[in-house]
């Protein structure tokens, strides 16, 4: 499903296939490609290889630890972030994992996407999916490399409650939030839309803003 602001929901159909641990890459053919590698780092160094093959377009790793959804998910974003970067002039393959990497070097950093799954007669579901890029590449991706990823990650129970606070119309009545509700009427929350407003998204997250009158805070 896609909604008016551009936002994909996944659904637990299209997440239906499993996989085990290792590296999935899918091509062109939609033909997939399998390599297990126990050793998550190393797992990640050959997923990066993988990914650097002209004919792949999304590659993702997936642990022993990932539950089904987790692993289908992992394919399925890395796939949908191919497509949409590639409509926006940006091209070379997508890698995600399912859980949180371990980055094999200085020169790669992490990104936490949020991604909502649904399910027939239960709620929408908010979750993380990770994307490890070079340095270089989030240049490209984001315009600048001015961002501090660790604290980022380190707000990210607030961040994913915050996204179900606005999907469900449950903001506060804050400056913050206010200026929240009118990026939401021409955009969904993404980690790019907090990535490109920094600003508002630390006033949003700072203890005496909007994060300390969230509901059903569940970190992730």
């Amino acid at each position: 499903m896609i909604t008016s602001t551009g936002e994909r929901y996944f659904s637990a159909t299209e997440l239906g296939d499993s996989f085990g641990p290792g590296v999935v890459s899918n091509d062109e053919r939609q033909s997939r490609l399998y390599y297990e590698q126990r050793d998550p780092v190393i797992a990640l160094r050959a997923a990066l290889a993988v990914a650097r093959r002209s004919w792949v377009h999304a590659v993702a790793v997936i642990c022993e630890q990932a539950s089904p959804v987790q692993a289908s998910l992992a394919v399925t974003f890395a796939e949908h972030l191919h497509q949409v970067r590639r409509a926006r002039g940006l091209h070379g393959a997508c890698v995600t994992s399912a859980r949180r990497p371990d980055l094999p070097s200085s020169a790669m950093c992490r990104i936490p996407h949020l991604a909502t799954i649904e399910h027939s007669g239960t709620p929408r579901h908010d979750v993380v999916v990770w994307e490890v890029m070079s340095r270089e590449r989030l240049g490209a991706w984001l315009g600048h490399t001015t961002v501090d990823l660790n604290e980022l990650e380190q707000q990210l129970p607030y961040l994913v409650a915050l996204r179900r606070n606005a999907r469900q119309g449950r903001l506060p009545d804050t400056a913050a939030a206010r200026e929240l509700r009118a990026l939401l009427d021409r955009r969904y929350l993404s980690i790019l839309m907090v990535l490109q407003h920094p600003d508002l998204f630390s006033r949003l997250l700072s203890p005496k803003g909007a994060r300390g009158q969230l509901v059903d805070l569940n970190p992730q």
